[in-house]
């Protein structure tokens, strides 16, 4: 899918992935690092506190109004954990070059996001107070709003216990005290450290002159002494010994039972298809045998999916019920596993998920964004498989593939959340 990488400083890529499908331009800025409890919360904020404002527009309203000219740009942050990464930063759409009157979108952005991201503004030499300050509660509340989505917080308590030692366990937000300690010098220096310090990967796709952008890029790092730091292998936990159960009460009324497994596989281990595969047959999709076979057929459940981290080998499943149904939940969820691991697959079920998982993929090449995204995943992995030859490989995978990837997968963790005055 790249067409062309260019290396612009040490540990810094730009990637081109050229098209001339759309008629905007993508154009997304990286830092890339490992999740960590004390500076995860810190690079959470880097980009939020990026964007409201540089040198050359000190503050958002300006940014907004520079947006505005130059054709409605669209510029936003980037915050996210792919396995044992955090990865945040700036991503921007631009109109192409080719549909506007005269104004070089694509080279007037790419100053803006420069700008932004080597000259921010400063005030007595670290970051504004007040702007730092105005962040945080941005990110105080969205943690908050979090605990309150009693189906995320199943999850995270779930995957906070399953790897309680493990470095999955880490929030890449920090908890609110976390946050609140942050100050403008902190913040700062955190800033100097990830344009020292950190892996970085751009990427561009659309129509752009590549080159140009390198040597834009290259002009500003060339001021800048990068010392890549060293990222550890992390060794992935390939299977649970012991089942580990944890009940909690909280003021709920549906009961919210999360299931962790670990798969035994990730995605450098190749034969990534069959793992989508068996999500999609087991719980992905409204035909899956989690939906169809408890929630439809059993009632058990007013909620019921699977979903796997591919980068860290864990798999969920995630059923919103009555306490009272909790045990005869959880015994069907192993019971629909039991099935796939058997190989017991219809035909239907079988022909119906590989449709759904190609047109997955095929649809990945409709979108800049998620064409970058595929891309940053792969690369993070060291796995350049495209799209359409993953959609290729799934023709030919057998119900034998899938079961035999089932019958890797073991239970570690089932966390349920219940109210104080729920049986069960």
């Amino acid at each position: 899918m790249i067409t062309k990488s260019i290396e612009v400083a040490n540990g810094v890529k730009i990637n081109y992935i050229e098209t001339d499908k759309f008629k905007t331009n993508y154009f997304s800025f990286n830092f890339i690092t490992l999740i960590d409890k004390e500076k995860s919360p810190l690079n959470t904020l880097l980009p939020r506190i990026l964007t409201h404002g540089s040198a050359s527009y000190p503050s958002q309203a300006l940014i907004d109004k520079r947006l505005q000219y130059l054709y409605s740009s669209s510029l936003v942050t980037r915050n996210t954990t792919i396995g044992k990464f955090h990865i945040f930063g700036l991503m921007a759409d631009m109109l192409n070059d080719k549909y506007t009157a005269s104004t070089s979108v694509t080279s007037e952005m790419i100053s803006l996001i420069c700008d932004i991201i080597f000259n921010p503004y400063l005030e007595n030499g670290v970051f504004s107070k007040q702007y730092t300050e105005s962040e945080k509660l941005e990110v105080i509340d969205a943690i908050n709003a979090e605990i309150n989505n009693k189906g995320r917080y199943s999850l995270n308590r779930c995957t906070e216990i399953m790897c309680e030692d493990e470095i999955f366990s880490i929030k890449k937000t920090g908890n609110v005290d976390d946050v609140e300690k942050i100050t403008p010098e902190q913040l700062y220096k955190a800033y100097k450290n990830a344009l020292k310090n950190y892996k970085i990967e751009i990427y561009a796709v659309g129509k752009l002159d590549i080159d140009k952008i390198a040597l834009t890029l290259k002009a500003h790092f060339e001021k800048i002494e990068r010392e890549i730091e060293t990222m550890p292998s992390i060794e992935i936990k390939r299977s649970a010994s012991e089942v580990k159960r944890v009940c909690e009460i909280q003021d709920v009324m549906q009961g919210k039972l999360c299931m962790g497994f670990r798969t035994g596989r990730t995605i450098e281990d190749g034969n990534y298809h069959i793992a989508q595969l068996f999500c999609e047959i087991y719980g992905g999709s409204p035909t899956s045998k989690l939906f169809v076979n408890v929630r439809e057929k059993k009632s058990l459940c007013y909620t019921c999916r699977s979903m796997i981290t591919q980068k860290s080998g864990l798999m969920y499943v995630m059923a919103g019920i009555e306490a009272t149904n909790k045990q005869i939940a959880e015994d069907a969820i192993l019971e629909q596993l039991d099935c796939v691991r058997l190989a017991q697959i219809t035909p239907e079920e079988l022909e119906s998920a590989k449709k759904s998982l190609k047109n997955s993929y095929m649809n990945i090449y409709d979108s800049p964004s998620a064409m970058e995204l595929w891309t940053l995943n792969r690369e993070l992995s060291g796995n350049f498989d495209e799209p359409i030859g993953e959609a290729q490989r799934v023709d030919s995978t057998t119900k034998e593939q899938i079961a035999e990837y089932a019958r890797g997968i073991t239970l570690d963790t089932v966390y349920f959340l219940k109210g104080e005055d729920s049986n069960g």
